[in-house]
């Protein structure tokens, strides 16, 4: 666990993430700040990512939008099973996956904030034994795992082929990529000044990547939401999409 290259990370990050919430175009320089190694501390977009060590119980009142048990059960996650939580930051879903998975599985957690880390250090998770903490995608183990999250931070990545290989070289082969994003309002495009994504953009960078739409799921939708905003601090209750990937290959 590099910790003091992880908080370095986190602070690079900030400055990247002001300027893109002012709106800079798609071209500024990356969010994540080692697009090499998609550095395993990034905390990008105010993503749950606060300084203080969160808990559990201040994290309750976020299932009603988030439904992470549903989520859990859509992708398919039992007891045993290897996943990775992608952007991890302070560890909301970490803490659920590691309850789900139990002590015979195994959570990598990619992404994390020194919230998390600390929340680990200080007992706070389900089972913090089988929480791994990985500081670079290239980090997670080849070929092992179940399942592969990433919660409102896909679009976050400059390039999104990055991604794609590190999934493809860490899944199982019957493994599956879970995206949550939150809708733009129209099927294409990505607007980095609201944090949106066209959901058509999403499927067709993942068929260009090498993964095929096994599921797309309205779990997540939410009617009310004009897509227009950004929803700071609201994030989990906006309109969402929920699509699960597997590759092309297995189908």
């Amino acid at each position: 666990m590099r910790r003091s290259s992880c908080f370095v990370a986190t602070a690079l990050l900030l400055l990247a993430v002001a300027a893109c919430q002012r709106g800079e175009p798609r071209d500024a320089p990356p969010e994540t700040a080692d697009t090499t190694s998609l550095a395993g501390s990034s905390t990008p977009e105010g993503h749950d990512h606060d300084a203080e060590i969160p808990s559990r119980s201040a994290e309750i009142e976020r299932d009603v939008g988030s439904k992470p048990q549903a989520v859990m059960d859509l992708i398919g996650i039992g007891s045993g099973d290897q996943v990775a939580d992608i952007f991890a930051g302070s560890g909301y879903f970490t803490y659920l996956l590691s309850e789900r998975v139990g002590p015979e599985g195994r959570v990598y957690a990619q992404g994390y904030s020194p919230g998390l880390a600390a929340r680990i250090d200080r007992g706070d998770l389900a089972d913090a034994g089988n929480v791994v903490l990985v500081d670079s995608l290239t980090d997670l183990p080849a070929g092992t795992l179940d399942a592969a999250l990433v919660i409102r931070g896909y679009h976050l990545f400059e390039d999104p082929s990055m991604l794609m290989s590190a999934l493809r070289r860490s899944l199982a082969p019957d493994g599956r990529v879970a995206i949550v994003e939150v809708r733009l309002g129209r099927e294409r495009g990505h607007d980095m000044e609201t944090h949106r994504m066209g959901e058509q953009t999403v499927i067709e960078q993942f068929g260009e990547g090498g993964f095929d739409l096994a599921e797309s799921s309205d779990l997540l939708h939410n009617p009310d939401d004009d897509h227009t905003g950004f929803w700071e601090d609201r994030r989990h209750l906006t309109d969402r999409m929920l699509l699960v990937f597997v590759p092309a290959e297995t189908r």
